[in-house]
């Protein structure tokens, strides 16, 4: 660890708050991450936000790529310089929310394969990046907030149970594979991470018919989360209908009204988006 922070004020890199930059500096914790994350020889690794390479180079001798997403120039400087003459390593100086992950798995002529120590400013939003481009990827290995990961395993009745965590269930199979303390960072976040995996589904747990839709219906249930479902559906700028149809949807689903939409599962949204497609 010591040696890396050494490195860091040796080049005058500090981490920058406004990207969220939180360095992984434990290498027994980076090693336990990269044996964790199902690598093959044949595997495009794709890791977003690599910072100082700390997982980048050890996972480099097991795969046939790794590129590597960096926003921060002076980060992204420092890989290149650091890997001068590694022609598994590709280095792009981008946005992860703008990364273009169909070309790569297309180049790479397989499905890809997603490393990430996430920063936590951009967590959710890469993460339904990621479920959007789900179809190019077989697995992802995420550096979490534990908050985020524990939203992402709940269950209905939950607090912590929403849309990122009917997103991710019913497009893959999470699992909290270990915590990671605050110091194996620097600088320390004030908060426990969670490095979860998640396998991605052939087809989506259940069968949807207008994923959009779908998805819409999800968003606007839990928008005003404290009110009745009729009420959030009612109020919803979507335009899902009428009071009336929007009623009837719901009990022609099933679901009573007055319900909440932390209380339904992946089922009773299905039933409910199939039925308020009718209206």
């Amino acid at each position: 660890m010591a040696s890396l922070m050494q490195e860091l004020r040796s080049r005058g890199i500090s981490p920058k708050q406004a990207l969220g930059q939180h360095f992984l500096i434990d290498q027994g914790i980076a090693q336990k991450i990269v044996r964790l994350a199902t690598l093959e020889p044949e595997d495009c690794v794709v890791e977003i936000g690599p910072g100082m390479g700390v997982l980048t180079f050890l996972m480099l001798p097991l795969v046939k790529k790794v590129i590597a997403v960096e926003l921060d120039p002076g980060m992204a400087d420092y890989l290149k310089e650091k890997a001068q003459g590694m022609a598994s390593l590709i280095i792009i100086r981008q946005d992860a929310l703008g990364f273009d992950f169909s070309t790569a798995a297309k180049a790479a002529d397989r499905r890809l394969k997603v490393v990430a120590n996430l920063p936590y400013n951009i967590s959710t939003p890469v993460i339904f990046r990621l479920l959007e481009s789900r179809l190019f990827f077989s697995h992802l290995t995420l550096m979490l907030q534990r908050e985020v990961a524990q939203r992402i395993s709940a269950s209905p009745g939950n607090k912590e149970y929403g849309p990122l965590s009917i997103f991710i269930q019913l497009y893959t199979s999470p699992k909290i594979m270990m915590r990671v303390p605050p110091e194996a960072f620097y600088p320390s976040p004030k908060v426990e991470s969670a490095l979860v995996g998640f396998e991605i589904l052939e087809r989506p747990r259940i069968a949807i018919g207008d994923d959009g839709f779908f998805q819409k219906v999800v968003r606007a249930s839990f928008a005003q989360r404290r009110k009745t479902l009729l009420n959030a559906l009612k109020n919803s700028p979507l335009a899902l209908g009428s009071g009336k149809e929007i009623e009837a949807a719901l009990v022609a689903a099933g679901i009573d009204p007055r319900r909440r939409a932390e209380t339904l599962d992946l089922i009773e949204f299905q039933r409910l988006a199939e039925a308020l497609h009718e209206v």
